[in-house]
C-alpha cells in the first residue's frame, strides 16, 4: 500500500517517495509503544485475510492535539470504507479515550479525504503547517459530536 504512488500522491511533497530519514522515524514509532495516546487499527475485509488499510488516532506532531488518520489500498476508494471506519474510530476516541478535540490534516488537493472528514462531522478550519507542508485543517469537539447523535 505504501509503495503505491496513488496512495502516496498526497502524503509526500510532490508525490516523492518517503526519504530514508522519514522511513526511519515511522519505523521507530511503529516498533515502539506509539502512539502513547490513541491507537491504530488494521481494517480488514470480512471474507478475506488481507488488510485493506488502517485508521487511527495519534498525536499530531508535537502540538498536543489528537489527529484521526487513515490509509487504504486503492481498491477500497469510493466504497465508503474510509468513512465507515473513520466514523467508528472518531466515536471511540470521544467516548472511550475522552479526546477533545479530534483534528485532521490533509493535502489541500485531496478531495477524497476532505469528503471523508466532512462526512464524519469534522469542520474545515483553514490551512495549517504540519509535517513540513501547508495542509487543510479540520476539527471537531467532543461535545459537538456527542450532541449531534
Amino acid at each position: 500500500m505504501n509503495m503505491d504512488p496513488d496512495v502516496g500522491r498526497y502524503l509526500f511533497p510532490h508525490g516523492a517517495p518517503v526519504e530514508a530519514e522519514q522511513q526511519q522515524i515511522w519505523h521507530e514509532k511503529l516498533n515502539s509503544d506509539w502512539p502513547a495516546r490513541g491507537a491504530v487499527w488494521a481494517v480488514e475485509w470480512t471474507d478475506a485475510p488481507d488488510m485493506m488499510g488502517w485508521c487511527g488516532l495519534f498525536p499530531l506532531e508535537d502540538c498536543g492535539l489528537i489527529e484521526i488518520g487513515y490509509r487504504y489500498v486503492t481498491e477500497t476508494w469510493g466504497k465508503g470504507v474510509a468513512t465507515e471506519a473513520a466514523a467508528r474510530v472518531l466515536d471511540y476516541g470521544f467516548r472511550e479515550f475522552q479526546f477533545d478535540p479530534i483534528v485532521a490534516v490533509t493535502h489541500p488537493e485531496n478531495a477524497g479525504s476532505h469528503n471523508v472528514l466532512k462526512k464524519i462531522g469534522l469542520r474545515a478550519g483553514g490551512m495549517q503547517f504540519h509535517y513540513g507542508l501547508d495542509l487543510s485543517y479540520f476539527s471537531l469537539s467532543r461535545r459537538d459530536r456527542l450532541t449531534d447523535q
